[in-house]
């Protein structure tokens, strides 16, 4: 049956005389439908349409509200919500009702008579309990809906119009249904909750409402598609990156989920919800570290081969066996990454490898995280899991859906794991990997083993002999093998000392004479005495690395046979003796924070905490040595040595230059940094030996096992009396044997190596406190987040009766400063971090200030533990002012804490938000939060009501946190904090200017913090207009009056005018005006502002540009303003004026850095990628200055390097690389893209940024290996650079076991078509194939109807690159089919419910040719059938033409595809056939003719194919006539298999 004939696509343009015939009939049909609109709120009014007021407005509706509450003798509390809700429901009926209106050629007023109906359906209940409550549900749902539609104003067509005027008929009909139930329900009954949303009548309406914004989203893309249509590839683009983006946000909720239901805390997860892969970062540390070559042995082990290979394994678990540092973990790390990149490592063409690393999930004994390691092991394990391919993910989303509660973590393994179905199946083993057996973990390892089936996951372990025995032995029903290590890895302690060696200066050239025999020596010694006890080996190694004389040498590798306690004990001896009592204090301070710490630190982060105690000397050396220049030492990674004095003082500093990272190796070698990134003892049995200074004071205390060498007087008295027996006086006193004694006798006063457990919490709590004081020690973020998050848990922690009395003392004053000091509460209480994205402050400084709050103000916790320590006179001894007494005595004496406590930083937070210009919402809201809250303790029927732990006002789910960190302020909550400020501050007595001041400090508050609340407008803008009264210099308030929508661009121009002719004034009358930071803020704002409205104002554009101009010479930045800007420039057309901005712009890059983060994600991000064009190279090509956008690019990335900020910069690397293609001349740049890329995605794989999407990342790498693939084939490439393309085309992909089949999906179809083309039998793509293959299979075989149409896009694409032809053409038959009968099923029922088919319905269908009758895949005629009981989604476009924007929702005419494109290249037959000719004009792609490139026809839907044929089958496009003409679905999948996962693929990619 020859295909249709192809009918015009709906989504071509149309002439200009139908277009506006169809605008003229849709205008017809609204007003229509407005018509019967007017007559049902007629029929609402009793058929009186004199009681249907013309003129009712917003202010109308509210005010009659206001008196049917005054009326009702009960008041309700649901009043203020009702209110508010009732006036977000008009204002949207209003938006939409005028859009509605607007060009109607008679006017029924929308938006009034839908306010007419709902003052009909309030008086219909007046006075029945819970009208309020009630309807303000049923309003806030009809809101969801219409508030939608505001966004559309001035962008809306006929047809969307259409869906307006139908959803504002559907408020009114749900307001008459609202009035009839009014006969149902008697006025003594009280009302149920949710009345009306149970009501069967609403929720059908609601239902419709939902419909009709469905195809409201359908009808925005078809809108946006008009207004791209002249480049055709755009809406290409940008549906499948909807596609994209829906499959990504599908995939974030599955995982989303399935994180939840495991258990990770929140402490653990990323900003999407997933949990960092601490585990990945170990394990990438690990390799790293790895000798090359070691662990092959276990690969030919006959028990591993057996675990690992069997099609069942008698033992599915393997043990390997060994002491601690024997290397188990580096084994276990290779056996991983061996597997990973093994030829068939496993008995099936998927393995799953998921590990878990003790030490990368080592915590602190008092961790946040209570998880037991059964927790940890599984929720680690089951992540990965769920994680490695979708079908997983997918399986194991599914399960938690259908049940959520869980019996622990055996009942996760069992119902998500062992119960999956997706555990069965024939093409995937599972491999779990655990170094370090924990008791806990062996009922896992017994379920897990007494699987009765034979696709038991195979568990590969490390553990001791002793655990093995006492634990895995008498475990019932675990049955395993266990492999030695000592037995084996002889070779690979051989290859670990060589390695070691080569990196010695004295040993690794070993062409000098005898080093080939002292290395032989030493490999020899250490080999026997060392026994594969990895600590030995290190510990001789080390030494052997600091030393070069043979004599010392042999000292080494004479002790190398020493037991580790011997060697520790020896080392710590070496430490005391041979460091310096800084050193060692330095030492000891490490152990404390280690040891007593929340947390574990960096090598940065412990080098900035180790150097706060030095803080203070250093500034006074400074000062005392200010003639000759103080070296700093450079902190580790930084750039450059200062040696300015000017340096010294800010910055916390040690006197050691030595960085502190190699500080660690050489002279501190009791420590290590881990696999983490964090330091760590270097064995945990050094901690064992190191003595304690608590058990000094027990006569049993003997440290000189490790410690010092004490001599007591006794026994130096012998000595004494011997000598003086044995030598003359002369010779005695000439040998300084008293100088001699006299030292040994201090020796035991000497500081050595120890832990100090009494003080250690206390030495904390002051390294806290003198952060918090010290502004320059402060402004360390990671400084200050540690001593305001743990500060309440480590006061909590000190026993006062055992701690040092000098140490108590020290806290004293400066517990007193943190309470009584502007710099104290400002560290506590007050945001500094003013500069970031919103997101980017919610999960760092808000969450800490959060902490703070609920720690000190909102609960008692806080202020009691002032009150322990101020109550213990040793802490109180050194506090001496005037001040700090009173605040103790108020402590000890008042009966509120709180007020005690806080009376002083709440009056400052007063004052930082009423007297200071300070102006932002974050600084607004956590004044209000820290005042709120404190009035609220200060209240005592409130406070008493209040809980005294922390909990509460930290965890979100809690009512507590809703109530005190909700970020709406209600009116009387402001009003209540701005009067108590008025009483504290003295506002009664201000002067005209202060009261001004005061007026508009307390407008902004209200705007930012609850302008949403019903008059709170007129308010706030009332006084704006009074602080301008009452001083008319106050410039804040006429800027703030000046931006309000409500003030005209004329009256904003006179205000901002004046404003800034005034400051101009100022700044050039007093030097010192523009030093006050707020002060060039202000005249940048004014500035700016007033270019914006000379622009609107349209007199004088020249003057306007050069005012925005104007305002970047000012020390102030504000990106989201400077985007604004340049969208009017580019609605104008003006690219000299946009071009000119930058360029000034670029001028002012040394203000960018604290804005860094706003210049990315809302300046960069939202010109290159938000708006509709990239506006950086539309300017730049119609302005031919691309120059001045490349240096800023290049101006913006280098500040980015600096501030290693790797996700930003790879956003701005990204942005560039997409400037540069968006050029008209993008080609010509294409090297430089090219370049841009590669190093954008090499930086962030080294440095695995935890902020970036993923998606961005994959969809960089696409873009690149699509560069890669057309170059690899460009004529006369020499063959070597083939095969660069090649190389490059693989380092694009992750892991294997890592690669994400949808996100990296181009990139490995690049990588395929590649191989294909060449014909050179590459194993890794062949491996690519599988995996395609086998998730499209998987696809098909599942429960879900929805991911078929994932799988026939998969299949297709995967099929045609490889030159598949007969599979690929079924394979689009198949994908035409689902489209086909969803089509049909969407049109039946569109036909059945008499909704009828519009022209417009009939037209978008893009290649059906009007109404079809359904013959359904059993053949039989499906116009019959029941229709859908909910309206079927109408289905999208599956393909369009590249060149002509044709779009198809059926592919009913040839369309060709594109093999060397990867299948992203489609073309009409039209359009190919230009190609063919060289007389196509392409935009966006750079598809070539058919001798370069291989084209498929997509074969046209034929509905005959499914004539009769059987459920279950697959229709043959290529059949000839009296052939077969269909084969089931099992027999193709079985081909599939067959070729590409049984077979190998190897006839695909083989030369011929």
């Amino acid at each position: 049956m020859p295909p249709p004939t192809l009918q015009a696509s709906g989504s071509a343009l149309m002439s200009p005389i139908a277009e506006k015939a169809a605008d003229i009939s849709e205008q017809r049909e609204i007003e229509a439908v407005w018509k019967e609109v007017h007559l049902k709120v007629v029929e609402l009014a009793g058929g009186d349409p004199k009681r249907v007021q013309s003129t009712l407005d917003i202010n109308s509706v509210l005010k009659y509200i206001d008196n049917v509450q005054a009326s009702d003798k009960k008041k309700s509390e649901e009043f203020g919500t009702f209110k508010r809700i009732v006036n977000r429901t008009l204002q949207c009926i209003n938006t939409v009702g005028g859009i509605v209106a607007a060009g109607a050629s008679e006017v029924f007023a929308p938006a009034g008579m839908c306010y007419n109906a709902l003052t009909f359906v309030i008086q219909a209940w007046q006075g029945y309990e819970g009208m309020f409550a009630n309807l303000a549900e049923l309003l806030e749902k009809c809101t969801e809906f219409l508030e939608r539609l505001e966004s559309y104003d001035g962008r809306m067509d006929a047809r969307l119009k259409r869906v307006a005027v139908q959803n504002l008929r559907l408020f009114v009909e749900i307001c008459d249904r609202t009035i009839k139930l009014r006969k149902k329900h008697s006025k003594w009954l009280a009302f149920t909750k949710q009345l009306f949303l149970n009501d069967n009548g609403i929720q059908d309406l609601l239902g419709m409402m939902d419909r009709l914004n469905a195809k409201e989203s359908l009808l925005v893309n078809a809108q946006t598609y008009k207004l791209v249509s002249d480049s055709a590839g755009d809406i290409k683009l940008m549906l499948e990156g909807q596609e994209k983006q829906k499959k990504e946000d599908d995939a974030k909720k599955w995982r989303r989920t399935i994180a939840k239901a495991l258990g990770f805390p929140g402490t653990t997860l990323d900003s999407d919800g997933e949990p960092i892969p601490t585990w990945q970062r170990t394990f990438d540390a690990r390799k790293n570290q790895l000798v090359d070559e070691t662990g092959k042995w276990i690969l030919d082990n006959v028990t591993f081969l057996e675990w690992s290979k069997a099609t069942a394994p008698t033992k599915p678990v393997v043990v390997l066996g060994g002491r601690n540092g024997s290397g188990k973990t580096s084994v276990m790390a290779n056996t991983v990454r061996y597997m990973r990149k093994m030829d068939h490592a496993g008995p099936t063409s998927r393995i799953v490898t998921a590990y878990f690393f003790m030490e990368g999930e080592k915590r602190k004994s008092d961790d946040e995280d209570a998880s037991s390691i059964l927790e940890l092991v599984s929720r680690t394990l089951l992540w990965q899991i769920a994680t490695s391919y979708e079908a997983m993910t997918k399986s194991i989303f599914q399960l938690v859906e259908r049940s959520s509660d869980f019996d622990g973590s055996r009942g996760l393994w069992q119902q998500l794991f062992i119960n999956n179905k997706e555990r069965m199946n024939p093409d995937t083993t599972f491999y779990l990997f655990i170094d370090g057996l924990d008791e806990t973990l062996v009922p896992l390892i017994q379920t897990l083993a007494s699987v009765k089936d034979n696709k038991k996951a195979r568990v590969f372990l490390t553990a001791r002999p002793q655990m093995v025995s006492d634990w895995l032995e008498q475990a019932e029903g675990a049955k395993f093998s266990v492999v030695p290590i000592s037995d084996h890895n002889g070779d690979d302690i051989d290859k670990y000392i060589i390695s070691r060696m080569n990196k010695m200066p004295i040993l690794k050239d070993a062409t000098r004479p005898g080093i080939s025999e002292w290395r032989q020596t030493i490999l020899e010694t250490l080999r026997f005495k060392c026994a594969g006890d990895y600590f030995k080996l290190n510990t001789s190694l080390n030494a052997l690395a600091k030393v070069d004389l043979v004599d010392d040498i042999n000292e080494v590798l004479a002790n190398a046979d020493k037991t580790r306690t011997d060697q520790i004990d020896a080392e710590l001896r070496r430490l005391n003796n041979i460091r310096t009592i800084k050193e060692i204090q330095e030492i000891n301070e490490i152990i404390m924070w280690v040891e007593t710490s929340r947390q574990w630190f960096s090598v940065p982060m412990m080098e900035d905490i180790i150097s706060v105690k030095h803080w203070r000397s250093s500034v006074i050396q400074a000062e005392a040595t200010a003639e000759s220049p103080t070296l700093t030492r450079r902190k580790t990674g930084s750039p450059s040595l200062e040696s300015t004095l000017q340096e010294t003082a800010p910055a916390p500093v040690t006197l050691s230059l030595l960085p502190f990272c190699q500080k660690l190796a050489e002279k501190y070698p009791i420590f290590a940094v881990t696999d983490s990134g964090v330091i760590d003892w270097r064995s945990p049995e050094i901690k064992d030996r190191v003595p304690s200074k608590a058990l000094e004071r027990d006569a049993a205390f003997n440290p000189t096992a490790s410690g010092p060498q004490i001599i007591q007087e006794s026994e130096i008295s012998i000595i004494r009396h011997f000598l003086n027996n044995v030598c003359p006086q002369d010779l005695y006193n000439r040998f300084d044997f008293e100088q001699f004694f006299n030292a040994k006798l201090g020796a035991g006063k000497k500081e050595y190596i120890c832990l100090d457990p009494d003080n250690a919490s206390i030495k904390i709590v002051i390294t806290c406190l003198t952060i918090l004081t010290k502004k320059e020690l402060r402004d360390n973020k990671d400084l200050r987040h540690y001593a305001v998050y743990w500060l309440l848990d480590h006061f909590q922690e000190v026993d006062l009766s055992a701690a040092d009395r000098d140490l108590k003392a020290q806290v004293g004053p400066l517990l007193v400063e943190v309470f009584t000091s502007e710099c104290g509460v400002d560290s506590m209480f007050w945001p500094f971090d003013l500069n970031v994205s919103t997101k980017t402050w919610d999960e760092g400084e808000y969450a800490l200030l959060s902490v703070a709050r609920g720690d000190w103000l909102y609960s008692m916790s806080g202020v009691q533990e002032v009150s322990r320590w101020l109550h213990d006179s040793s802490v109180t001894k050194y506090v001496t002012s005037d001040s700090g007494m009173s605040f103790i005595k108020a402590v000890k004496e008042s009966a509120n804490l709180h007020e005690a406590v806080f009376s002083f930083a709440a009056k400052y937070i007063a004052h930082h938000l009423f007297r200071r210009t300070e102006f932002t919402p974050r600084q607004f809201r956590s004044a209000c939060w820290f005042i709120r809250g404190y009035l609220s303790r200060l209240n005592l029927e409130k406070s008493s009501r209040m809980p005294s732990e922390p909990t509460p006002y930290t965890d979100e789910s809690c009512p507590e946190w809703k109530e005190f960190e909700s970020r709406e302020f209600k009116l009387e909550e402001i009003n209540e904090i701005e009067a108590w400020a008025a009483t504290v501050l003295g506002k009664a007595n201000d002067t005209p200017v202060q009261a001004s001041s005061w007026e508009i400090h307390g407008s902004l508050i209200m705007f930012q913090l609850c302008s949403s609340q019903e008059g709170v407008v007129d308010i706030y803008q009332g006084r704006a207009r009074k602080a301008i009264e009452l001083n008319p210099k106050n410039w804040h308030a006429c800027h703030f009056i000046a931006k309000q929508s409500s003030t005209s661009n004329e009256e904003a121009v006179e205000l901002l005018s004046r404003a800034k002719q005034a400051v101009d004034e100022l700044r050039r009358s007093s030097k010192t005006w523009m030093r006050d930071s707020s002060n060039p803020a202000l005249l940048a704002r004014i500035t700016l502002d007033l270019g914006d409205r000379l622009w609107d104002l349209g007199k004088d554009y020249k003057l306007a540009a050069q005012t925005h101009r104007e305002c970047l010479q000012y020390d102030y930045v504000h990106f989201v303003s400077y985007t604004e800007v340049l969208a009017r420039y580019q609605k104008r057309k003006a690219w000299d004026e946009f071009i000119a901005f930058i360029e000034i712009l670029n001028n002012t890059s040394p203000t960018w850095t604290a804005f860094f983060d706003e210049l990315v994600n809302q300046f960069v991000v939202n010109l290159v990628s938000v708006r509709e064009t990239n506006m950086l190279a539309e300017a730049a090509d119609a302005a031919k200055r691309w120059d001045v956008i490349e240096a800023f690019f290049t101006l913006a990335i280098d500040i980015g390097i600096q501030q290693e900020a790797c996700d930003l910069v790879f956003l701005l690397r990204d942005g560039f690389a997409k400037t540069l293609s968006a050029s008209v001349n993008g080609e010509a740049q294409l090297d430089k893209i090219v370049s841009i890329q590669e190093v954008a995605l090499e930086d962030v794989r080294l440095h695995r940024p935890e902020n970036l999407s993923p998606a961005a990342v994959d969809a960089m790498a696409d873009s690149l290996a699509q560069t890669y693939l057309s170059k690899a084939f460009e004529p006369d490439l020499p063959v070597e650079k083939v095969d660069r393309y090649g190389a490059l085309l693989a380092g694009l992909l992750p892991d294997l076991s890592e690669v994400d089949v949808l996100m990296n999906f181009v990139s490995i179809c690049c990588l395929v078509r590649y191989h294909c083309k060449r014909k050179s039998d590459s194993k890794l793509a062949r491996d690519c194939m599988e995996i395609i293959v086998r998730t499209g299979i998987e696809l098909l075989s599942d429960d879900d109807d929805d991911n078929d149409y994932a799988a026939y896009s998969l299949l297709a694409q995967a099929l045609l690159i490889v030159g598949d032809i007969e599979n690929a053409r079924i394979t689009w038959t198949l994908y035409n089919m689902l489209q086909y009968e969803a089509h049909v099923k969407w049109q039946n029922w569109m036909t059945t419910t008499g909704q009828g088919l519009t022209n417009g319905d009939e037209g978008s269908t893009n290649g059906l040719g009007g109404e079809h009758k359904a013959i359904t895949s059993n053949g039989k005629d499906g116009s019959g059938a029941e229709p859908a009981s909910e309206e079927p989604e109408k289905p999208e476009p599956i393909v369009g033409c590249d060149a002509c924007g044709k779009q198809y929702v059926i592919v009913e005419m040839p369309v060709y595809t594109c093999a060397d494109c990867v299948g992203r290249i489609h073309l009409c037959q039209e359009c190919h056939a230009l190609l063919m000719q060289d007389k196509l004009e392409k935009k966006l792609f750079n598809c070539k003719k058919s001798h370069e490139h291989a084209f498929m026809e997509i074969p046209p839907w034929d509905a005959s194919l499914i004539e009769r044929m059987p459920r279950g089958c697959v229709p043959l496009p290529d059949s000839w006539e009296g052939g077969r003409r269909w084969m089931t679905l099992d027999d193709w999948k079985g081909e599939l298999r067959k070729l590409y996962l049984d077979g190998d693929a190897k006839e695909v990619f083989s030369p011929a």
